[in-house]
């Protein structure tokens, strides 16, 4: 697949997405996220990939938007909506888990990429922030809100602070912290770990965790015990359950 502004590989039950701008810090164009959209796509119907790394450069994740893409969009806004849309959504529906691996910046229209992602891994570098209101604009709020709360959403949202891999992390924005010689690394040793599960199992937790924040609590709970009851009692799982009672056994 042949792409300008993205590489694709592919490692094993991974895929690895990496956006290839660094002459602009990897700023996100309609160019770039019509490629993302693209790629996402045609992973979905790849049923060897479970689970996906999304990642940019040790330098920059992605540095917000191109600004002439933004200052463009005024001439066709519902098609630049749809393109930031489909792209975003993309990542977020994906069916199976997606991993950001982040150094340096990951703000604005960066940041939002970034938290449409399931897990993210960051370097000591990366720098996050949601400075669209110096710019005169509107960030999003949703769903960075269900990962670390209203409070602090509004926070990012409303001073246009940047923040540094450890405040992330202490806010629950990132999930491990690595140098930069390893987090790439590290991030694909977790997408490894994770594409190792059962595929249908791995696309069931996404979509309920998806749903679920959403919901009224009693139909949350029924919802997540209807899920499980799909599962409880079938080949795959008495398959890895005994083989887990009999290593045990064996140590």
């Amino acid at each position: 697949m042949d792409y300008q502004h993205i590489l694709f590989t592919k490692e094993s039950n991974i895929g690895i997405v990496t956006i290839n701008r660094p002459e602009v810090k990897n700023a996100l164009s309609m160019e770039l996220l019509d490629e993302i959209t693209d790629i996402f796509n045609k992973m979905e119907q790849d049923e060897e990939i479970n689970a996906v790394v999304i990642t940019g450069s040790d330098e920059a994740f992605a540095a917000g938007f191109d600004m002439n893409s933004v200052m463009a969009l005024g001439k066709n806004k519902n098609q630049g909506l749809k393109t930031i849309e489909e792209s975003f959504l993309g990542i977020l529906k994906f069916p199976m888990p997606v991993i950001a691996a982040v150094s340096g910046p990951a703000l604005a229209a960066g940041f939002d990429l970034m938290v449409m992602a399931d897990i993210r891994v960051m370097s000591e570098t990366a720098k996050l922030g949601q400075p669209e209101i110096r710019w005169a604009l509107t960030p999003l709020s949703d769903p960075l809100w269900k990962i670390i709360g209203m409070g602090r959403a509004k926070e990012l949202t409303m001073t246009g602070r940047i923040y540094g891999a450890e405040e992330a992390k202490d806010m629950g924005l990132a999930n491990f912290v690595y140098p930069v010689e390893s987090y790439l690394k590290e991030a694909k040793k977790l997408a490894h770990k994770i594409a190792a599960f059962e595929r249908n199992a791995l696309k069931a937790n996404k979509e309920q965790t998806n749903r679920v924040p959403g919901m009224e609590v009693h139909a949350a709970v029924r919802t997540q015990l209807w899920t499980f009851r799909s599962f409880v009692g079938s080949e795959e799982m008495i398959e890895r359950m005994s083989a887990f009672l009999d290593s045990n056994k064996q140590k």
